[in-house]
């Protein structure tokens, strides 16, 4: 089974997070941040980053399992709401960096492949780098239907 490693770089993603320097930062959740991905090659690409530093969803205690799955049912809604994708692909593979984290991806029927996994349809050739002024309205969207969900499930 993998191993959480000692220098990762999701940890290191998190430090910043906690220290406000993280230009994606959208929530910080009871289990984790939620942050628009470095790359934006799929509008609206988000991830949820566990807080607890495991490899793997089955490394949680069942209580901090559950919070972490309520939290990516919430940032998974929160995508679909404000963007309104055809589909939204939600997973977890770390097998890069094995630090617990999810992948949220809005897809589009308006796409060249809609039915194909992004991951074998990236071309770095087309990335789209996160532009913070330019998804500024798009992350503050995400801010409000967090709270807008988080208030009417209380």
């Amino acid at each position: 089974m993998a191993q959480h490693p000692a220098n990762c770089e999701i940890c290191a993603r998190i430090e910043q997070l906690q220290s406000g320097a993280h230009p994606g930062f959208i929530a910080h959740l009871p289990s984790g941040f939620f942050v628009l991905g470095d790359s934006q090659q799929w509008r609206g690409y988000a991830l949820l980053l566990c807080v607890t530093p495991v490899a793997d969803l089955e490394e949680l205690d069942w209580n901090r399992r559950l919070e972490f799955l309520r939290d990516l049912a919430l940032c998974s809604e929160a995508l679909s709401n404000v963007l309104k994708p055809h589909k939204m692909n939600v997973e977890s593979l770390g097998n890069l960096v094995p630090h617990l984290h999810f992948h949220l991806f809005p897809r589009y029927l308006t796409e060249q492949e809609p039915t194909k996994p992004v991951w074998v349809q990236m071309n770095p050739s087309e990335d789209v780098a996160l532009d913070v002024e330019g998804e500024r309205e798009l992350i503050a969207q995400l801010k409000r239907e967090i709270e807008r969900l988080i208030v009417q499930r209380a």
